[in-house]
């Protein structure tokens, strides 16, 4: 049962266990901050971001649309003081840490985001069981640790990577509704999830997600943040950042991508088509290294899939120069294959000191207990 008390004691335990990574992942956010608010101060800028908290929970929306937010205002509230108090976060941060980057995106970033992170890949059975895989891509400075277990609840495996939508639409809601919990806590399905992600369509995003439950029937979603593209398949899927595959979305994405070069005054080409380009040759890679795959699958050919860097393009990336005098693109920071029937996950990581990309570097391996296992 959900109560103010329990969400009050959960997030101030996990903020004590993670205050470090706390600090300085509300450190990077604030970096973003400094440049879209030029001129204010550390102080200043945390006093906008509670004020922005504060409408937000104010927000709260037709509860008869959405009946299962009633008494969530209270609950968030009550995270958000044990998330200070546990981590013992000063006024700037706890104001970071709560916003979570909600007032960037929407009133800061002139409707360009950020470029691509993170693919995700489901493979149903292999030599160790099901598995779940996951590259962790963002600039050198984005903070990170061992990964998690990706388990959103014992009927539901949920993996999210970043969609890129250029002068998006804006949601009508601003109310910071726990989608994925929400998910989690009533939904025992892949199509349960479906549905209510749809119904909360205006809640969460830009982002693609991939859903599997138990019975490996997958959803692969691709969403902006008021409109949403669902597609079904099983036994094994992916998703990764900065593509659409959906019909709709993708002739919205592309759309949009056009009438953002016209806005900036880009030509064709530059950095950024060639990016997007990049980014779908990923996604043309993936699915042709998963149907190479799914005939005989294994842990190997996951890894090979999530590491894959050749003529034709990459999966994983390494501060790469793609267009002459443009920037790097960002780095795979880690990759992370989670076998699910064991209760472990393999993972590599950027060394940070030498440099040495993270296929390189091979990380100890976690173990995860008290954890149901997925078979």
């Amino acid at each position: 049962m959900w109560t103010i008390e329990s969400w009050y004691r959960e997030a101030k335990a996990s903020a004590e266990a993670g205050a470090e990574h706390l600090r300085k992942m509300a450190e990077f956010i604030l970096r973003n901050y400094v440049k879209g608010l030029p001129g204010k101060s550390r102080e200043e800028i945390g006093a906008i971001l509670a004020k922005s908290n504060d409408d937000r929970l104010a927000a709260v929306p037709d509860l008869k649309k959405y009946p299962e937010l009633r008494g969530m205002r209270e609950l968030v509230a009550a995270r958000w003081r044990g998330v200070r108090e546990g981590a013992k976060l000063d006024d700037v941060v706890a104001a970071v840490i709560a916003d979570g980057q909600f007032y960037y995106h929407r009133y800061l970033c002139g409707g360009v985001k950020p470029k691509a992170q993170c693919s995700v890949a489901y493979f149903s059975t292999s030599d160790h069981g099901p598995l779940f895989a996951a590259n962790l891509d963002s600039g050198i400075d984005e903070p990170y640790g061992p990964p998690d277990w990706p388990l959103a609840s014992e009927h539901l495996v949920i993996g999210g990577v970043s969609s890129g939508v250029f002068l998006d639409e804006e949601s009508p809601e601003i109310f910071p509704a726990p989608v994925i919990e929400l998910v989690a806590r009533y939904c025992r399905s892949t199509g349960e999830a479906v549905e209510m992600l749809t119904r909360y369509k205006h809640f969460w995003g830009p982002g693609n997600l991939l859903v599997i439950d138990r019975q490996h029937d997958i959803a692969m979603i691709e969403k902006t943040a008021c409109r949403i593209g669902v597609r079904r398949t099983s036994g094994f899927g992916f998703i990764t950042a900065m593509t659409a595959q959906h019909p709709e979305m993708r002739a919205f994405l592309e759309d949009r991508r056009a009438a953002s070069l016209v806005d900036r005054g880009l030509p064709t080409p530059c950095p950024d088509t060639v990016y997007w380009e990049l980014q779908q040759k990923r996604h043309d890679i993936m699915a042709r290294l998963l149907d190479e795959a799914r005939k005989a699958p294994t842990l190997e050919k996951l890894r090979a899939l999530m590491q894959y860097r050749g003529k034709d393009g990459m999966v994983a990336d390494n501060g790469d120069i793609i267009f002459p005098g443009g920037p790097p693109i960002e780095h795979t920071l880690r990759t992370h294959i989670v076998c699910l029937a064991e209760g472990r996950s393999l993972w590599w990581a950027r060394d940070k000191k030498t440099g040495k990309p993270s296929w390189e570097n091979r990380m100890p391996d976690v173990t995860f207990k008290d954890v149901m296992l997925w078979q």
